[in-house]
């Protein structure tokens, strides 16, 4: 018999198919995994016990994904979470669906039953691909130990690249048990698809030749030099910016183009704007329901370019004259140093020669910035009543103290509509919301927000109601020792669902109504800090009492169950 021949000296060390895994996640240069713990992965979490990547112990599935989806929103890099089968799944599902229709860069792992219990209804068994397949951009299933490390780079390639979105992986409990050799593979480059010379002079003369032009900013991919540059040109052409619903980051709000946000509680004026303007620019977004109060305003205007990274154009309503492969940052940079813009002088001469009416000696959105700055900084009326915290003061006034860089997070809610009036915002990486609706998110996000920007300040927003779905990741930030500070606010009812009940079926409130904890005491009992306010004066000086603790806090306010929009 001959003697076995032994492997060379530098053959790569057999390890498991979890903790290749790891090596991976390592290999693209991933910081943090925010997750809740399961049997059916333990051998990913052995992995990452002596590994650079943050492990974040999360206390519910929908917290790690929200805090995922946040991290995601705020770094431009694939947000990270780890369940495990079945319920742990399903918890997380609220997740995969907002990084869906929000176009959020987000991978979920999931451990699975052993392989060779499949079909036999084994405990905690699913279907990964029946469950997710319509809500994700792609499943994938480790069934081979030697695919660890291609399937995980293959995931986040997916989830960022085009349209950004949700991808799982599944992870068979014994499959990553399995031994392997095969190492860790250098990470996918992403595309960065940039406008060609011609589709810029094309976007240059059709600004020149529109008397309205707006821009519309939103989606992902907004660095602050894309929002820097593409304010300067459009300041200099004499275009308005408006920003998506739940993207109002994209822009600094101090820019004098800005003309405020879309979407749920947006400012008339800037409605107006947007069905005035007759050519729309769409940067990092596409026209849709929200945008368009349900397609009521703003569909049809005489022109429209919509420059997005998804060659598809994804969701997008009405007409479209020209489609731009285009990151906001590609776009910016194409339009800095393309022949367009060299071409086109503000006082609006376009590159066939036309003279149009735009630039800023006849700049059409200044009065829309003038009403938009009156009704940002106003508040309208006599204090509403003694009894419950005055909201339009409170977070006007708050507005003169806090630090530009605040960064704010938020779930699903009519509480959110004051911060959005009354706070203005530095530009991209600022605020991280979800855009499909979904409650819950602010407090996860806030935790993943001090995580990945840990010099800025952070605010989390909640209802009572947003709060109680996943306000026990307070603990997680008690834990991290994250110096976040969240605001619940308290009205004892789902707000917003009440408003549409009022409308739809008036004097006949039902399943509307709810009993709170003492948020203040709660905070405590986690061991960070609570605050009750009670009085609208007493408003700032405690938020930043809360602001300066070290640690989390949290401040209870209770405002009018009668009271669901701010002043107009």
């Amino acid at each position: 018999m001959s003697a076995v021949t032994p492997p060379p000296s530098d053959a790569p060390t057999p390890m498991s198919a979890g903790h290749l895994i790891v090596r991976q996640l390592e290999a693209e240069g991933v910081r943090r995994v925010y997750t809740v713990p399961g049997e059916s992965f333990l051998d990913v979490l052995d992995g990452l016990y002596d590994s650079p990547v943050h492990t974040v112990v999360c206390r519910q599935e929908g917290g790690a994904g929200f805090a995922a989806l946040a991290e995601a929103r705020l770094t431009h890099r694939p947000g990270i979470a780890m369940v495990t089968r079945g319920p742990g799944a399903a918890n997380a599902m609220i997740s995969i669906h907002t990084a869906y229709q929000d176009a959020t860069a987000l991978v979920l792992f999931m451990g699975l039953i052993p392989t060779e219990q499949r079909g036999r209804e084994a405990f905690q068994e699913f279907d990964p691909h029946a469950w997710f397949g319509s809500t994700a951009k792609k499943v994938l299933i480790l069934d081979h130990p030697d695919s660890a490390a291609r399937i995980v780079s293959d995931a986040l390639h997916t989830a960022a690249s085009g349209r950004p979105g949700p991808v799982i992986v599944g992870l068979p409990e014994d499959t990553l048990l399995e031994l392997t050799s095969s190492p860790p593979v250098p990470p996918r480059p992403l595309a960065s698809p940039s406008p060609a010379p011609h589709e810029v002079a094309a976007l240059e003369d059709a600004v020149a030749s529109a008397a309205r032009p707006l821009l519309v900013v939103g989606g992902q991919g907004w660095t602050p030099a894309a929002a820097t540059s593409l304010s300067a040109w459009a300041s200099a052409r004499g275009v308005g910016i408006v920003a998506d619903f739940r993207a109002h980051d994209a822009i600094d709000h101090a820019q004098d183009v800005f003309l405020g946000p879309l979407g749920y509680s947006s400012f008339a004026g800037t409605r107006e704007a947007m069905a005035d303007a007759d050519l729309q620019i769409l940067v990092g977004c596409v026209r849709g329901d929200i945008m368009t109060g349900s397609y009521a305003f703003g569909t049809s205007p005489d022109r429209t370019i919509v420059a997005v990274p998804d060659p598809d154009a994804h969701g997008h309503f009405g007409p479209l004259d020209q489609l731009i492969v285009a990151t906001p940052e590609t776009l910016a940079t194409a339009l800095g140093t393309g022949p367009g813009a060299a071409q086109v002088p503000a006082t609006g001469t376009s590159v066939t020669g036309q003279t149009s009416g735009t630039g800023t000696s006849a700049a059409w959105y200044r009065p829309y910035r003038d009403r938009y700055q009156e009704w940002r900084t106003g508040v309208v009326g006599a204090e509403r009543s003694d009894e419950f915290l005055d909201r339009d003061r409170a977070y006007r006034d708050a507005a003169d103290v806090l630090p530009r860089d605040v960064v704010v997070t938020y779930g699903a809610g009519n509480y959110s509509a004051w911060a959005l009036r009354y706070w203005p915002l530095q530009g991209p990486g600022s605020v991280a919301a979800p855009r499909n609706g979904a409650m819950g998110m602010g407090t996860p996000a806030a935790v993943a927000a001090k995580l990945a920007q840990p010099d800025r300040p952070v605010i989390g927003l909640a209802g009572d109601g947003c709060f109680m779905m996943n306000g026990q990741e307070f603990a997680t930030a008690v834990d991290q020792g994250l110096n976040i500070t969240v605001i619940v606010d308290d009205n004892s009812v789902f707000g917003t669902i009440v408003g549409h009940q009022v409308r739809e079926y008036p004097g006949r409130p039902s399943g509307t109504s709810v009993t709170n904890p003492d948020f203040a005491a709660l905070a405590d009992s986690y061991g960070g800090r609570g605050f009750s306010v009670t009085r609208t004066e007493d408003f700032v000086p405690m938020l930043q009492e809360a602001m300066a603790y070290e640690g989390p806090a949290l401040l209870h306010i209770r405002t009018d169950p009668e009271v669901r929009l701010p002043r107009t």
